[in-house]
Protein backbone atom coordinates (compact mmCIF):
# COMPACT_ATOMS: atom_id res chain seq x y z
CA UNK A 1 0.00 0.00 0.00
CA UNK A 2 3.09 2.38 0.55
CA UNK A 3 4.69 1.83 -2.49
CA UNK A 4 1.22 2.57 -4.68
CA UNK A 5 1.09 5.94 -2.38
CA UNK A 6 4.06 6.99 -3.05
CA UNK A 7 4.39 6.15 -7.02
CA UNK A 8 1.22 8.37 -6.72
CA UNK A 9 2.95 10.93 -5.54
CA UNK A 10 6.08 10.70 -7.74
CA UNK A 11 3.40 10.88 -10.67
CA UNK A 12 0.92 13.61 -9.62
CA UNK A 13 4.14 16.02 -7.76
CA UNK A 14 1.60 18.79 -8.84
CA UNK A 15 -2.15 18.06 -7.12
CA UNK A 16 0.64 17.47 -3.80
CA UNK A 17 2.54 21.09 -4.36
CA UNK A 18 -1.07 22.37 -4.74
CA UNK A 19 -2.58 20.94 -1.95
CA UNK A 20 0.31 21.86 0.60
CA UNK A 21 0.20 25.45 -0.83
CA UNK A 22 -3.00 25.66 0.35
CA UNK A 23 -2.68 24.37 3.48
CA UNK A 24 -0.68 26.90 4.38
CA UNK A 25 -2.91 29.36 2.86
CA UNK A 26 -5.98 28.69 4.33
CA UNK A 27 -3.93 28.57 7.67
CA UNK A 28 -3.01 32.07 6.81
CA UNK A 29 -6.82 32.62 6.76
CA UNK A 30 -7.17 30.99 10.13
CA UNK A 31 -4.89 33.48 11.53
CA UNK A 32 -6.55 36.19 9.92
CA UNK A 33 -9.89 35.35 11.46
CA UNK A 34 -8.43 35.14 14.75
CA UNK A 35 -7.55 38.64 14.65
CA UNK A 36 -3.45 38.00 13.77
CA UNK A 37 -3.29 39.87 10.47
CA UNK A 38 0.67 40.10 10.98
CA UNK A 39 0.92 36.02 10.98
CA UNK A 40 -2.11 35.58 8.46
CA UNK A 41 0.50 37.75 6.00
CA UNK A 42 3.32 35.17 6.84
CA UNK A 43 1.19 32.10 6.27
CA UNK A 44 -0.49 33.34 2.86
CA UNK A 45 2.86 34.53 1.77
CA UNK A 46 4.30 30.53 2.31
CA UNK A 47 1.13 29.56 0.34
CA UNK A 48 2.61 31.65 -2.40
CA UNK A 49 5.84 31.09 -2.12
CA UNK A 50 5.28 27.13 -2.67
CA UNK A 51 2.87 27.62 -5.77
CA UNK A 52 5.73 30.01 -7.03
CA UNK A 53 7.66 27.24 -6.72
CA UNK A 54 5.66 25.12 -7.81
CA UNK A 55 5.32 26.60 -11.14
CA UNK A 56 8.99 26.77 -11.92
CA UNK A 57 9.31 23.31 -11.34
CA UNK A 58 6.64 22.69 -13.76
CA UNK A 59 8.43 24.85 -16.19
CA UNK A 60 11.63 22.89 -15.53
CA UNK A 61 9.37 19.39 -16.60
CA UNK A 62 7.24 20.58 -19.08
CA UNK A 63 4.13 20.15 -17.23
CA UNK A 64 2.47 22.44 -19.02
CA UNK A 65 -1.34 21.70 -17.63
CA UNK A 66 0.79 21.56 -13.98
CA UNK A 67 1.87 25.33 -14.56
CA UNK A 68 -1.18 26.08 -15.98
CA UNK A 69 -2.94 24.66 -12.77
CA UNK A 70 -0.24 26.46 -10.45
CA UNK A 71 -0.89 30.05 -12.05
CA UNK A 72 -4.49 29.42 -11.12
CA UNK A 73 -4.13 29.09 -7.92
CA UNK A 74 -1.49 31.76 -7.49
CA UNK A 75 -4.08 33.90 -9.02
CA UNK A 76 -6.37 32.95 -6.40
CA UNK A 77 -4.43 33.50 -3.67
CA UNK A 78 -2.69 36.73 -4.73
CA UNK A 79 -6.53 37.96 -5.21
CA UNK A 80 -7.27 36.93 -1.90
CA UNK A 81 -4.76 38.82 -0.44
CA UNK A 82 -5.61 41.62 -2.21
CA UNK A 83 -9.24 41.58 -1.02
CA UNK A 84 -8.57 40.78 2.28
CA UNK A 85 -6.09 43.63 2.98
CA UNK A 86 -8.11 46.15 0.66
CA UNK A 87 -10.96 45.61 3.07
CA UNK A 88 -9.03 45.34 6.43
CA UNK A 89 -7.09 48.77 5.17
CA UNK A 90 -9.15 51.32 7.41
CA UNK A 91 -10.34 48.66 9.95
CA UNK A 92 -8.68 48.98 13.54
CA UNK A 93 -6.25 45.35 14.38
CA UNK A 94 -8.16 42.94 16.80
CA UNK A 95 -6.27 41.15 18.77
CA UNK A 96 -7.38 37.40 19.80
CA UNK A 97 -11.29 36.74 20.72
CA UNK A 98 -11.38 40.64 21.52
CA UNK A 99 -14.52 42.33 19.82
Amino acid sequence: MPIEWSQFFKQHWVLGGILVSLLWFFAGKQSLSNGRPDAALFWQSVGVIIILILCGWAIAEGQWLGLAFGIAVLCLEAGSIRRTYATNKGKPEIRGNQK
